[in-house]
């Protein structure tokens, strides 16, 4: 291979840097050929199509610690092995809880009409003993005192735990690309819409959620002492859209409990108000789930693409594997994990070795908590000196469009400089700030080099966590070029001399956990 240096670097320091800072960065070394080369086999030999296919349509939901979790984990494991990466295991990790899986669902108004009733069961929780039916009643609950109305007069009822909302349908308006006043303005500490409140109005606005969790609290106690059939929550998706709510629990040997149902928007509003108006309806739903208490740990997907002189150091890419049921999780988030797994073939066709050993990390239990790569950085403590850096991919199907510095101002040359061939693919920005919800703050908040791709919104909104996020909503030429600008920011890092720089920590503190 052909070394270049490249001029870039000089031109974005004027552009992007300032003061001491810019004294302090050294210009990056980029191969020409090497990204080249990424691009053509990338754009135009792609496996994506064939990786989606399998990962989605062959092993459907990936809920975690359930049996679709393990085929997927496995089935993920191979795909590595196939691309080179070696060691590639299941790292398990855990307790996490019992294992669950949707089995069936039939729901079915029954009066004042008849009609079926769309939903899906929350995780975790249980069964119908074959068809129940019964009315569907909205529970009028302020304060502790209306619990006593009641008492002794639920047995066998459907409980409306949601007020209806107002979704009409709205125009399609929501932009599918980043616009650049969006990629290059900086992040504002209060977003629109999300005022900064006053100390005395924190605590009260506090204080009122705790009560309200207090009284829901004694409204599930009440349930369970009634026996009620179930319980039933409205979508907050519209038009025929569900992302479930309610969920049951992990523990080994607790209580199945009553199936929780979400319902959409539309069928759940109609219950609602046949309930408040005095004429209840009469629902009747079939439910089965399953349990599995066999393994009550999770794994995480893990491959190494050996490294050369440095391959006892390690840059790190990830996204996670595990997703909600009631769909295969094709936004979210098996477009990150195999968009990493794509980028390391990329690199294996093309008979590149780096200096520092790739990684490719596919994580269980994102979405409960970050739990997979929480383990994972916590596990390590003693081989944190040898991570460089970790890149994430978790923000649905677009393209990638630039990267958070994540409030490290050290790395904002340095991925200026390694993106900036890739600017005619769209890749213009390196933004200053943190974004948050996803795995790359397991690294961050442990003192690591932790960073989340920027990508095109493409409806993300519309379709994570719901009933939507299919193959249907992966947009492949998108995909196919965030796999493309990974590969070439992986190596290249795996390139440099000097692992990426740290944000400043207490060098007398102990090394930080969460």
């Amino acid at each position: 291979m052909k070394q270049v240096a490249r001029t870039l670097g000089l031109v974005l320091l004027v552009a992007l840097a300032s003061g001491a800072l810019q004294d302090r960065v050294a210009r990056e070394t980029i191969y020409l050929d090497v990204v080249e080369s990424i691009r053509e086999e990338g754009l135009e030999r792609s496996h994506l199509p064939e990786l989606f296919h399998h990962l989605l349509d062959r092993h459907g939901p990936r809920l975690t610690g359930s049996p679709g979790y393990r085929r997927a984990a496995e089935w993920s494991r191979t795909q590595m092995e196939a691309y080179g990466l070696e060691n590639a295991r299941l790292e398990s990790w855990g307790p996490f809880g019992r294992g669950w899986e949707e089995i069936s669902y039939a729901g079915n108004l029954v009066e004042p009409f008849a009609r079926p009733l769309t939903g899906r069961a929350g995780p975790w929780t249980g069964s119908t003993q074959g068809p129940q039916r019964g009315p569907a009643i909205y529970l009028d609950v302020e304060t502790e005192a209306d619990l006593a109305k009641y008492r002794g007069q639920l047995r066998g009822t459907w409980i409306l735990m949601d007020e209806a909302d107002d979704f009409r349908a709205k125009s399609a308006g929501a932009p599918l690309r980043a616009t650049a006043d969006q990629l290059l303005t900086p992040a504002d500490a209060a977003p629109p819409g999300h005022p900064q409140l006053s100390p005395e109005e924190l605590q009260e606005r506090m204080a009122e959620m705790q009560a309200r969790r207090e009284l829901m609290a004694q409204v599930e106690e009440l349930l369970e002492q009634e026996e009620v059939a179930g319980l039933l929550y409205r979508s907050s998706m519209s038009l025929g859209a569900i992302r479930t709510r309610g969920s049951g629990s992990r523990e080994a040997g607790a209580p199945h409990g009553p199936p929780k149902i979400t319902l959409i928007n539309e069928d759940y509003s109609l219950l609602y108000r046949l309930s408040v108006n005095g004429a209840p309806a009469v629902v009747e739903f079939d439910v089965q789930n399953r349990f599995f208490e066999d393994d009550l740990n999770c794994y995480n997907v893990i491959g190494e693409y050996r490294g050369t002189d440095l391959a006892h150091e390690y840059v790190i890419l990830g996204g996670h594997l595990d997703a909600y049921h009631v769909a295969t999780g094709a936004t979210d988030n098996a477009a990150g994990a195999m968009v990493m797994v794509e980028a390391v073939r990329i690199l294996n066709e093309l008979g590149l070795r780096p200096r520092r050993t790739i990684k490719v990390a596919l994580w269980g239990g994102e979405e409960q908590g970050l739990i997979g790569s929480r383990d994972f950085v916590n596990s390590r403590e003693d081989k944190h000196d040898r991570i460089s850096v970790y890149l994430n991919i978790d923000n649905g199907t677009g393209r990638v469009r630039g990267i958070w510095n994540q409030g490290n101002e050290e790395v904002v040359p340095i991925f200026e400089q390694l993106l900036f061939p890739f600017r005619d693919l769209g890749v213009v920005a390196v933004r200053h700030g943190n974004t948050g919800g996803t795995d790359h703050l397991s690294f961050d908040r442990a003192g690591l080099p932790g960073f989340n791709f920027i990508q095109d919104p493409m409806g993300y909104r519309d379709t994570y966590h719901s009933n939507l996020d299919t193959y249907e909503a992966i947009s492949l030429e998108d995909l196919k070029q965030a796999a493309v600008v990974v590969a070439s920011t992986a190596y290249h890092l795996a390139m440099r001399d000097d692992m990426l720089p740290r944000k400043p920590t207490n060098p007398e503190g102990p090394p930080r956990r969460w």
